[in-house]
């Protein structure tokens, strides 16, 4: 990967690239790119490791280059560990083609949510095959929990009237799982109850929005599914970032082996405050966040946390290396 540096010091701008976790999967994203090398690549070793660990026989490759490719919800029903597998090949991709295409150095990564995994594999912390391997142990460790139904709500409240809600409506198994931004709370908990908070919230003249997900993540659901998989991460060789990662669950960069495994498992039960993580990027220098996924969902919310900072997302729609340049040129200049 080129365009790769170390955080400079001093007051030299930094760039951080953003990886997102549910809502990076979306059919075809990447079938103006199938023939770039490092797509290809990705692609291939995702489905030749996938399919030498079992679990799934669907092809990450088609699922991401065929337009007609089952849906997100469609396919979190009906093959969850191909979702997560799509997701994850998705944002690393999309991140190879934008390190390989920008102008100027890309600084830091950050990861949001399961998306941290991808923000692993970007920094040269883990393998694809290690990130393909680790998503088997966890779909394999979920399904054996045999969790109630259960899943995330988006709604435009602040965090503060979110939990002045939950306690006005008496649901206890309702968390707050991530404070994305100013007017981005996201809630976790059981389907019946999230769908009783939704209806509370959308008479109120909120907007509610059930997200795609295959369970409750950042919910205490999850605890023996998290103090499992950290288990198995303990095992895991992890190699010394090339840049520095950063996730929405603490503020600084991980730089121990054993902070770099915490982060893979930190989606199960830790709540996200990337507003905060934001923030401590803004102080630190950094002043430019390019989404890697589709749909800018991570520099929406960017935009709306850091004003004044510049904000792209090159593979907000499926284009091709010329269309994908030109965007970054348009957002760095």
């Amino acid at each position: 990967m080129r365009n790769v540096h170390p955080a400079p010091t001093g007051g030299t701008p930094r760039t951080v690239l953003m990886c997102p976790g549910q809502g990076a999967y979306l059919p075809g994203a990447l079938r103006h790119l199938g023939q770039v090398p490092s797509v290809q690549r990705v692609l291939r070793t995702v489905d030749a490791h996938g399919t030498a660990l079992g679990g799934t026989r669907t092809s990450v490759g088609r699922l991401l280059t065929d337009a007609g490719a089952p849906d997100p919800d469609r396919l979190v029903r009906t093959d969850p560990l191909a979702f997560d597998l799509a997701t994850y090949a998705a944002v690393v991709a999309s991140a190879t083609v934008l390190l390989d295409l920008a102008a100027t150095p890309v600084h830091a990564v950050l990861g949001h949510s399961v998306g941290d995994l991808a923000a692993l594999t970007v920094a040269g912390v883990v393998t694809l095959e290690q990130g393909v391997r680790l998503l088997h142990v966890r779909d394999r460790l979920l399904r054996d929990a045999a969790l109630p139904a259960a899943g995330l709500l988006a709604t435009d409240l602040t965090a503060e009237l979110a939990a002045d809600l939950l306690r006005a409506e008496d649901l206890p198994q309702v968390r707050i799982a991530a404070r994305n931004a100013p007017g981005q709370t996201v809630l976790a908990g059981p389907d019946d109850q999230l769908a009783a908070l939704g209806r509370t919230a959308r008479a109120l003249g909120r907007r509610a929005t059930p997200l795609t997900s295959r369970t409750a993540y950042h919910h205490p659901l999850l605890t023996e599914v998290h103090r499992a998989f950290r288990r198995l991460l303990r095992a895991q060789r992890v190699a010394p970032p090339t840049l520095p990662v950063y996730t929405a669950t603490v503020p600084g960069p991980a730089r121990t082996p054993a902070q770099l495994r915490t982060i893979a498992a930190a989606h199960l039960c830790e709540p996200l405050a990337f507003h905060r993580s934001l923030s401590a990027l803004r102080l630190a220098g950094f002043t430019t966040y390019l989404d890697s996924g589709p749909r800018a969902l991570l520099s929406t919310l960017a935009r709306a946390g850091l004003p004044g900072c510049t904000t792209a997302a090159p593979s907000r729609t499926p284009v091709g290396v010329d269309r994908i340049r030109h965007r970054l040129a348009a957002a760095l200049r």
